[in-house]
């Protein structure tokens, strides 16, 4: 804390409305024009982090006296205070002192302004969100047209040689001199040591990624699968049935399937990651606060049959609103979001999953009654 000047906040009973204390403590500030920033900020959790945030409230004065007071009303904060595991989201008052040409006296100081009562963070989320896929590429392969058939196993043949080439190159620059490599360095662009067969192993890994990724959208053509038209609201009251969510039909049989409809929040942030010329930002979203909102399994669902008639009960809403923290997203690329999703999950073939959205929702219908 600055020895020049001291800021501090108190929240009326009603909590309607916070008072901004300001002291000055130092003769040089005094007769300054000084300015009040009220923000929304996320902090990353990283090494090497991008924060981000958003103004709410800027208040311009002059220090003329000793004590400066002022209040603004509660309505100016646009969501809560949360601690997870990659981010957290504060409010942060900013005071700004011209006191000197080159410099500002600034004083900042953590607003502590809790708004709703919600469980404990919960680690499974990831499990929920994306389970494993258990499948077997021969009889996925038998499941699908003949066109479908014929791409994923171009796709495969592709890959394969590519990754194939690609760590034969890396092995080769990695047991060659620099001036008899083929592709990649052992010196990176700011001149420092680099593994040639790291670089070809990340390369292989992100070539590999993206292929499976175009591999998967033609094995899960063996039946089709949607989502309905979902309700323009969609809050603690709402229940919808299976029939009214989705609609599927088969080319084959299905057999063990298991329908789901999870829901979590995902944490957003960015971080940076490299050196010199490759240092880049990375954006993330990390599913956090799982919760499971349906879940029936059937023995078979016959083949060109409506999928939705054989998953009875309906998917009700409130246990979303209930456990999930209510949207916060400070900027575009950092904050919580709400992120809901129906997986079709089988033994044999690859699982069918469809992201829904979340325009129906509403963040004032997450927070609680008494919030």
């Amino acid at each position: 804390m600055s020895k020049k000047a001291k800021m501090s906040f108190e929240i009326d009973e009603d909590q309607d409305v916070v008072k901004v204390r300001i002291e000055i403590l130092s003769q040089d500030s005094m007769n300054r024009d000084a300015s009040f920033v009220l923000s929304h900020r996320v902090h990353v959790k990283d090494s090497d982090p991008v924060h981000d945030g958003n103004v709410l409230y800027e208040h311009d004065f002059r220090t003329t006296d000793r004590t400066v007071t002022f209040t603004f009303p509660t309505s100016k904060f646009s969501g809560y205070c949360y601690n997870g595991s990659q981010i957290e989201i504060e409010y942060q008052g900013l005071l700004k002192i011209d006191d000197a040409i080159f410099y500002d006296t600034k004083v900042t100081e953590e607003l502590a302004y809790k708004v709703l009562r919600k469980p404990l963070l919960r680690r499974d989320a990831e499990t929920l969100i994306d389970p494993k896929d258990h499948f077997n590429l021969l009889t996925n392969l038998r499941a699908i047209p003949v066109q479908h058939q014929l791409a994923t196993l171009g796709l495969l043949v592709v890959g394969l040689i590519v990754i194939a080439i690609n760590t034969v190159i890396g092995v080769h620059d990695q047991l060659s001199p620099e001036s008899q490599t083929f592709l990649y360095s052992h010196r990176d662009s700011d001149g420092d040591s680099s593994s040639p067969l790291g670089q070809s192993l990340i390369g292989s890994g992100v070539a590999g990624a993206a292929i499976w990724f175009a591999m998967r959208r033609h094995l899960r053509q063996y039946m089709k699968f949607h989502l309905h038209r979902l309700p323009r609201r969609i809050d603690r009251a709402t229940s919808l049935p299976i029939n009214r969510l989705v609609h599927g039909k088969s080319r084959v049989d299905l057999n063990n399937v298991t329908l789901r409809v999870v829901a979590c929040n995902l944490e957003k942030g960015q971080y940076m990651r490299g050196s010199g010329s490759d240092r880049r930002t990375v954006s993330f979203s990390e599913p956090v606060q799982g919760v499971l909102l349906y879940q029936h399994k059937v023995r078979t669902v016959p083949a060109n049959k409506p999928v939705e008639n054989y998953f009875p009960g309906e998917v009700k809403f409130k246990r979303m609103f209930d456990g999930l923290y209510p949207p916060a997203l400070v900027t575009s690329t950092h904050g919580l979001s709400i992120y809901w999703e129906v997986q079709l999950l089988l033994d044999k073939l690859v699982d069918q999953e469809l992201v829904a959205s979340t325009d129906p929702m509403r963040a004032k219908d997450f927070f609680d009654a008494d919030g």
